[in-house]
């Protein structure tokens, strides 16, 4: 019965978004009244209740976010400038093919949980992907984006994602993971980090998120755009995160670290 009256509302909501979100602000206008009920119900989910709605808030505008960007190309260049307000992480591209919007359900009972719409275009042409990574999957990734880099090696464009996660308080995550459009699709496994293991799609490093917490200035996984190098804090054996970094530079093909 929960999921029938679920998909009615779903629906009711798709025909309104159709009769009124013609513009971006329109369209902007209708997602932050539904992520204010996110946020709503997120400070309130210990209530009654509240929990039902909050999951139902959060896969009406998971759907709707994926919808927008579907159907209006527009979108992947607006601003958003409302809805970032209310925390939604919004990462684009400098060659403006590729965004991401992360947000947090909050649905985490310890640490964060997001989800994510992955929005670019191919062959002129503005397509998006909801991934719902996390609700109800205890060992699936529960990460936000929040920068992208771009990287071209001859006729080959490349995006690095920097992600981040905080599951607890002591269990952190940096990384970058590498992005490529492909024959009219988004390949988020492109494998372009070579190390001793083998070839890889991601650079990462997981820490103790209370090394950090005290920290004026927290360092961060980055790409320097000229030297094309990866620069990746080290963690010591205790899990804390320290001022050191390792370093991986492309070589043409792939990252690879560079001897310190």
């Amino acid at each position: 019965m929960k999921t029938f009256k679920f998909i009615i509302v779903f629906f009711c909501c798709f025909y309104s978004a159709n009769l009124f979100a013609q513009t971006p602000q329109a369209i902007e206008a209708d997602l932050l009244r539904i992520f204010k009920r996110v946020n709503y119900y997120g400070s309130h989910k210990k209530e009654w209740k509240a929990i039902d709605s909050l999951q139902k808030m959060n896969k009406i505008f998971g759907f709707k976010l994926k919808y927008y960007t579907s159907k209006y190309p527009e979108t992947i260049s607006y601003p958003f400038t409302e809805i970032k307000k209310e925390r939604v992480v919004i990462a684009t591209s400098a060659d403006g093919l590729f965004r991401t919007y992360s947000w947090d359900t909050r649905l985490g009972s310890v640490g964060y949980d997001f989800d994510n719409v992955l929005q670019f275009t191919a062959n002129g042409k503005v397509l998006s992907s909801l991934k719902m990574d996390s609700v109800g999957k205890k060992h699936n990734p529960v990460f936000w984006y929040s920068k992208i880099y771009t990287l071209q090696s001859g006729s080959k464009t490349y995006y690095l994602a920097a992600y981040n996660s905080v599951r607890s308080s002591v269990d952190a995550t940096q990384g970058v993971q590498f992005f490529a459009i492909e024959n009219g699709k988004l390949n988020g496994a492109v494998l372009l980090v070579k190390t001793p293991t083998g070839l890889h799609s991601k650079i990462y490093f997981d820490y103790d998120f209370l090394s950090v917490v005290n920290m004026n200035v927290i360092p961060t996984i980055y790409y320097d755009t000229k030297t094309q190098t990866i620069h990746s804090p080290l963690v010591n054996a205790k899990r804390q995160v320290t001022r050191d970094y390792i370093v991986y530079k492309f070589t043409g093909k792939y990252f690879e670290r560079v001897k310190n």
